[in-house]
């Protein structure tokens, strides 16, 4: 009786390692995920900059070629003008 109670200690002592194992791969395991949590926040907060700042230099790009392209239609028209004129 005392070698069957001893052996079930054994067991159970096994089966609490088996247990303290496991349980510390997953904390590491959940300590790698909060990692690359981060890590993602991280890069997404700097993609959102990225975006908007490529935003504002699209935006700045269509009002300068607005305004180059309201120029040179004005200066066609005024050659057209002078064209006619000449003729």
């Amino acid at each position: 009786m005392q070698i069957n109670i001893q052996e079930q200690i054994l067991e159970l002592k096994k089966d609490i390692s088996k247990k303290d194992i496991y349980i510390k791969e997953l904390e590491n395991k959940l300590s790698e995920e909060i990692s690359v949590k981060k890590s993602e926040v991280m890069l997404n907060k700097d993609l959102k900059q990225r975006i908007e700042k490529m935003e504002l230099h699209h935006e700045t790009l269509i009002k300068i070629n607005e305004n180059y392209s309201n120029a040179i239609a004005e200066l066609r028209l005024r050659l057209k003008s002078l064209i006619v004129d000449v003729r």
